[in-house]
């Protein structure tokens, strides 16, 4: 008898821990389950905010075509012969006279007036000498 009762504790604390034991997997079963229907359900929002988005997105692509384009047209204005020689002479690079003729008078002055300034001494009035010079035009 003392044998028997023996093996029918072991039996029963065998038993109550297999029970604990799958009490546990339905637990975490149901933990899992949660989780997995709370993630389902974000993905589900998450899918209807990225509809949404690709909406406004289409919207603002449409609103972005109708709006006509405005294309500004640069004009670039070389000087004239006369007007640089008056704008280096106003700057104190030129003595020679006014006659609108590009000379060796005239070319020496544009390459004192480019190495002063720090630019290319080629001699040759290009738009960033004529962007320092223009200044002097109009001093007269």
């Amino acid at each position: 008898m003392k044998k028997s009762a023996f093996f029918l504790f072991i039996l029963a604390l065998l038993m109550s821990g297999c029970v604990t034991l799958d009490n546990k997997k339905e637990e975490q079963l149901a933990a899992q389950s949660e989780q997995m229907a709370s993630l389902q359900a974000r993905i589900k929002e998450m899918e209807a905010e990225n509809i949404a988005l690709k909406d406004k997105i289409g919207a603002i692509e449409k609103e972005l075509t109708a709006v006509p384009k405005i294309e500004k047209e640069v004009v670039i204005k070389m000087p004239t012969a006369a007007e640089i020689q008056q704008a280096l002479k106003n700057a104190n690079f030129y003595t020679g006279p006014i006659d609108g003729q590009i000379g060796t008078a005239t070319k020496e002055a544009i390459k004192k007036f480019q190495e002063a300034n720090g630019l290319n001494a080629d001699g040759v009035m290009g738009s960033r000498t004529w962007d320092k010079l223009v200044k002097y035009l109009n001093l007269s």
